[in-house]
């Protein structure tokens, strides 16, 4: 594994990747323990007092599935847990295959940019347009949910970029742990 990268702005920079990891896990993994709580009351008042809670189906799929579904997908990428597949490309020589990597992760990281402003403007017509739905007679605001999406689009794109700028600092490879988070090679 490679050292912690030398200078105090790359050093931040991946501190910083890490901190935005730990924090989207952790919103994630409350989602996962709200969506049980929340699902178990409703099944036991629904038992036992025969009367459900009216907003499980919308907050269930509005809000804690976009939690749990999209904001772990910047931790998976900081600790590279993605599937990848390799046959043809580990048979190159190195130096073609940090080339490929290096152009991965910039195409990675515009796809994610592209993701991001398509999200966030798809946000910004729900938040204008104050949207919910009525669940019975409740009323729920959806617009806050569509914001799960461009917040992680805009940190995996940040994410993408701090490690094409460590690739080209540092000249790492492909398969290089720099970034915290794997198997116990905590750098930070």
């Amino acid at each position: 594994p490679s050292p912690l990268p030398k200078g105090i702005p790359m050093i931040r920079l991946v501190r910083l990747a890490t901190t935005i990891s730990r924090g989207l896990a952790l919103i994630g993994a409350l989602g996962v323990l709200a969506m049980m709580l929340h699902i178990c009351l409703d099944i036991g008042a629904s038992l036992l007092l025969n009367a459900p809670i009216a907003t499980t189906s919308a907050i269930v799929t509005n809000y804690y599935m976009i939690a749990v579904a999209f904001l772990p997908i910047y931790t998976a990428e900081v600790r590279n847990g993605h599937i990848g597949v390799n046959l043809v490309t580990a048979m190159l020589p190195p130096r073609i295959q940090n080339g490929l990597d290096l152009l991965m992760l910039t195409l990675t990281a515009g796809v994610y940019a592209l993701l991001t402003a398509q999200s966030w403007g798809q946000a910004m017509k729900k938040f204008v347009v104050n949207d919910f739905v009525v669940e019975q007679t409740t009323k729920i605001f959806l617009w806050p949910s569509y914001f799960m999406l461009p917040v992680t689009f805009a940190a995996v794109t940040l994410l993408m970029l701090v490690k094409v700028a460590l690739r080209l600092t540092y000249r790492m490879g492909p398969g290089e742990e720099f970034l915290p988070g794997r198997e116990g090679q905590d750098h930070v």
